[in-house]
Formats: structure tokens, C-alpha cells, sequence
């Protein structure tokens, strides 16, 4: 059964198509500040709970939502006015699914929702609209490997021309069906959006202490700390990228027109030298990284290797990666794919 809390019972609610009274499948009930969601003695281990946030406050917000975590149903977020600044944050919290003012206005059917309840239990239905990994395996990534231990020094604390491991993450952004950027806009606007770009990710990475050591004419190359902390940071860091790119498009980087981001993810070793004065490198984990981020990752998801060790992944994502096959030897994953209505 599907259960929608509203403080409102909003006019977009009633007004969206397949939401009135003469189906059996979904119910709309008064979200009351004293009762929470998760108290309803209506709701069962497996319905689906959601929330409509257009009648919280941030305080009543935070709250529904820290109940919702610690029930047994899978909750998602349903947002008639579009007020979330950040929708990648409640998936963050345990969120399957969110609903935007425009799927709202398109339908919100039954396929709709069974759709989002087969991508939260490992489904796939290639008609829904949202797609899930296929038969995805559950083994470790790469146990064997366990990250240095304590806290990062710095990128000054490395001396140049030594010997060092690295997390390696390569970027490109395209237009919509990988389309090629620069011509769709013009050199002048393709400069400006690549700098604007650049800012983007170093505010975004800031945390993650991630240094931007390799430009190319189409991509970029950032160099993470070998520390758990730092990776995680990272990983979700660009999640929350493919979740908002449509918005990081436009606000950020003052386009017109939907971009994608490609990512890919690798660890290995390699001879460090500061950004800049990097040359030529012959180096097996850069080929390889700018082989994956050219050759074999996706538009719209992050693509990881397997020599990226397990605890890279933070804890509760590692449902969001499957099985990809294998590139150049080395087995991968790919994240989900978020679609876009």
C-alpha cells in the first residue's frame, strides 16, 4: 500500500492524475505535528511512505524525517512547489524515492511508484522510468586492500618525484546524449562554462582535500587522498552532482541546456609531481583512468574499478553500484542512473 502525508492534502495533489478516490492503492492522510508518519498504525513492513514537504517548516521537516529512518517502510519525498534546495540530501538520509512538481504535473501512476519500490529492493523494470541494476552481485569490491590509517598531511607533504598511491577521479560533462559541448555553444561560452565548472568542483571536493592535477581539452583529472575519510567524502560529493546536475547547469554554470556528468573512480600508484609540472606521465593508473573515463564510463553515473577497496563506498551507498563487467582486465561498477523526467 502507498500512504501520502500531507499537512495541506495540496490542490497538485488532488489535481495529479491517478490520485483520487477510485483506486484501492494509495491513500492521502493529514500529517498531523503531534503524530509522526512512522506512528501510523497503518503502515506495514514493505508499504510506501511518503511525504509531502510542501506544508513543513524545516524544524517539522527534520523531524518527520528522523522518524521516517528509523522505521521499517521505504519513505520518500514528494515536493508539489519544488522548495528542496538539495534533493540528493534525503536520499542521503534513507530516501528511495523523489517526486518533483513536474512528475507531479505528468502523472504519478501506479507503474510510477511500483517502479521507484523495485529500484529501492534491487528491481528492474526498463519501462518505468527509472532504472535499476540488473542482477546485481553482492561480493565485496576489493577487501584485500585496507587504506592507510590517520589523517592526511597535505599535498606539500609529498615530495615531488616520489613514489605514492592515489585515488584517481576523472570528470567530462556533455550535453544531452553525450553530445559534445563546444559546438553546441560556441568557443567563447565552452571557456567560460569549463572555468565555472572548474570552481564548481573544487568547492564541491574542497572537503575531500581532492587536487586538480591534470586538465585536458575535455575532461579533468583530480588526484583524492588515500584516506577513508577523504574518499567517502568524494563519493558522495559527486552523487549529490549526478543527482542535481540539471540544476548545476543552470544556476552554476548558467546554461540553457541539460548537461550530464561522467565520472570514474581508480586507485593504484604512481610518481607524483605538483600540478603543472606533470609532463608526460608514463603511469599503468593514469592511462588506465583516462582509458575508463573515455572509453567505458557512462554519462550521468560514476564508474568505479575494483582496485578502489570497499571502505572507499560509504556506508549505506554500496547498494547504489552493480556489477559492470570488466575494462582493460580489471572488473567495474557502475553507479545507478538517475533519471530525469
Amino acid at each position: 500500500m502507498i500512504y501520502i502525508f500531507s499537512s495541506k492534502n495540496t490542490a497538485a495533489l488532488k489535481r495529479a492524475p491517478a490520485l483520487d478516490k477510485k483506486n484501492n492503492w494509495v491513500e492521502i492522510l493529514p500529517l498531523k505535528p503531534r503524530q509522526m508518519p512512522a506512528e501510523c498504525k497503518k503502515i506495514r513492513h514493505g508499504d510506501q511512505v511518503y511525504i509531502d514537504i510542501s506544508g513543513l517548516s524545516p524544524a517539522e521537516l527534520k523531524k518527520v524525517v528522523g522518524q521516517l529512518k528509523k522505521g521499517s517502510a521505504f519513505w520518500g519525498i514528494i515536493d508539489p512547489k519544488g522548495a528542496a534546495e538539495d534533493p540528493a540530501s534525503y536520499f542521503f538520509n534513507g530516501a528511495f524515492d523523489y517526486i518533483s512538481p513536474a512528475l507531479i504535473k505528468s502523472g504519478l501512476t501506479k507503474k510510477r511508484f511500483t517502479a521507484a519500490l523495485s529500484w529501492a529492493m534491487e528491481g528492474d523494470d526498463p519501462d518505468s522510468g527509472i532504472e535499476a541494476a540488473s542482477s546485481p552481485e553482492r561480493e565485496n569490491i576489493n577487501t584485500s586492500l585496507k587504506l592507510p590509517a590517520g589523517k592526511f598531511e597535505g599535498w606539500k607533504s609529498i615530495r615531488s618525484g616520489t613514489s605514492a598511491s592515489f585515488f584517481y577521479l576523472y570528470l567530462s560533462v556533455s550535453g544531452r546524449s553525450n553530445s559534445n559541448l563546444r559546438p553546441l555553444i560556441g568557443e567563447n561560452a565552452y571557456n567560460i562554462v569549463k572555468g565555472r565548472l572548474r570552481d564548481v568542483l573544487q568547492q564541491v571536493l574542497w572537503e575531500a582535500d581532492a587536487l586538480l592535477w591534470i586538465e585536458t581539452e575535455g575532461s579533468s583529472l583530480f588526484l583524492i587522498p588515500p584516506r577513508t575519510a577523504n574518499i567517502r567524502l568524494a563519493v558522495e560529493a559527486i552523487l549529490k552532482m549526478l543527482l542535481n546536475s540539471r540544476l548545476i547547469g543552470i544556476e552554476k554554470l548558467g546554461l540553457s541546456i541539460p548537461v550530464d556528468f561522467t565520472f570514474a573512480l581508480h586507485y593504484g600508484q604512481t610518481i607524483y609531481h605538483a600540478p603543472g609540472k606533470t609532463g608526460a606521465i608514463v603511469s599503468e593508473p593514469v592511462n588506465f583512468i583516462f582509458h575508463l573515463g573515455t572509453k567505458r564510463a557512462e554519462t550521468g553515473r560514476l564508474t568505479i574499478s575494483d582496485n578502489v577497496p570497499e571502505e572507499a563506498i560509504p556506508e549505506g551507498l554500496q547498494n547504489l553500484f552493480a556489477r559492470a563487467g570488466s575494462f582493460e582486465g580489471i572488473p567495474i561498477r557502475h553507479s545507478r542512473r538517475f533519471v530525469y523526467e
